[in-house]
């Protein structure tokens, strides 16, 4: 599902930027990369933390042109980490308030 949202994104030449919790998820989606890796989240997180990423880091203009970010198995996350991203885009992309936050958690059932 994520895969399929992620292309119908980029076909109409947008970017949508695929992440996950785990590496092995992270592996299952196109271009997929960690949610750590990608925003710099610091590993060991508490209440006042912010996500890494600076105003010279080469990913400020992917951020900027990004139409989506798809986060697989965001419920993993520390809550936190996802609070330390939210305020790292919000400082970058200069934002006042809380970005639209849109989580779908998507479970199948195979017989």
């Amino acid at each position: 599902m994520c895969n399929t949202i992620a292309a119908e994104v980029r076909r109409k030449g947008q970017v949508a930027l695929c992440i996950a919790s785990s590496g092995i998820a992270a592996l299952l989606l196109d271009g997929g990369r960690t949610s750590h890796s990608c925003f710099k989240i610091p590993l060991s997180i508490h209440e006042d933390s912010v996500a890494g990423l600076k105003h010279n880091s080469y990913m400020l203009p992917v951020l900027q042109q990004t139409k989506v970010i798809i986060w697989d198995e965001v419920p993993m996350q520390n809550k936190y980490d996802i609070d330390a991203v939210d305020q790292c885009l919000r400082d970058l992309l200069e934002v006042s308030n809380h970005l639209h936050l849109i989580v779908l958690e998507l479970t199948f059932y195979i017989e």
